[in-house]
Parts: structure tokens; C-alpha cells; sequence
């Protein structure tokens, strides 16, 4: 199932598989919108982050794809608080690979729900805005960043 939220940031597409979160991407997919407490349950968790009523999501996520490491990375950037960053560096050394720096970018790259699990936070250990699903969406990484820097 489906959902479509309109976002300062352009339309969000999400896919829930078992009244659970599965994939979300900045992008207007072309698929046929569900209508379900779930998908409502989104679409309001979404809506109160934009309107910065709420720092955290309580939405329940299901990784369908990614190696163990990838799911590991995810799983580390859900603990990286609102409104702050950490490194590449960081999230390997917390990952328990602390050479894997370019494998933690790798993640980021393919995570498959963005915002929610927050790789925009991610950011290179001289501060710099690197990565974010290529370097044609990093101006996107920093409205992010800055969006939740100002709340």
C-alpha cells in the first residue's frame, strides 16, 4: 500500500507492507494511493514533523532489503537526535566497523526511508554537506539540516 504526503520539500511517496513502513522517498511516485490507520497514522507523523510539532517519528519500520551492516547502519541513525549531526566516522565506529566509513555512505545512499531514518544527519567529519543519495541532492540534506536546526 501506498501513501502521498505534500511536503515544503515536494511530494513524499511512501510504501507500508504489514502495517509497516517499508520505503519513503522525496519523489511523486506513480501509484495508487491506500487509505488505511496506518497510512493516516503517517501521513500525521509527517504533517506534525513539517509543522515542527514533533522531533521524533513512532512509526514502526520493516527493512525489506539492505545487508545485516546496512540494517545496522539504519538502526544507528535512528538514535541520532533532532536537530544534530554525526559523522561518517561516527556512525561506522558506533556500526562496529570504524574503517567502514565509505560503507556507511554506501547505507545512507541506499536507505530506503529517508527522513524517517534520518541520513540526512549524516555529514563528513570536517563538517562539510557530503553524500545524501548523490551529490545532486545535497542541497535537499541541508534544507533538512537546517530545518530542524531552526526549531
Amino acid at each position: 500500500m501506498f501513501g502521498k504526503y505534500k511536503s515544503p520539500l515536494g511530494m513524499i511517496t511512501f510504501e507500508v507492507d504489514q502495517d509497516k513502513l517499508i520505503g519513503m522517498t522525496i519523489e511523486d511516485l506513480d501509484v495508487k494511493v491506500s487509505s488505511n490507520a496506518v497510512i493516516t497514522n503517517i501521513l500525521g507523523e509527517l504533517d506534525r514533523y513539517f509543522k515542527h510539532e514533533s522531533k521524533q517519528f513512532h512509526i514502526d519500520i520493516k527493512w525489506m532489503r539492505g545487508t545485516p551492516f546496512q540494517q545496522k547502519v539504519w538502526s544507528e541513525l535512528l538514535k541520532i537526535p533532532y536537530g544534530e549531526t554525526r559523522s561518517y566516522q561516527e556512525i561506522a565506529i558506533a556500526s562496529g566497523s570504524p574503517k567502514g566509513v565509505r560503507a556507511v555512505g554506501q547505507a545512507c545512499k541506499k536507505n530506503p526511508v529517508g527522513i524517517v531514518v534520518p541520513c540526512h544527519r549524516v555529514i563528513g567529519k570536517d563538517g562539510s554537506m557530503t553524500g545524501y543519495s548523490g551529490k545532486a541532492y545535497i542541497d535537499l540534506k541541508q534544507k533538512l539540516i537546517s530545518f530542524e536546526q531552526a526549531y
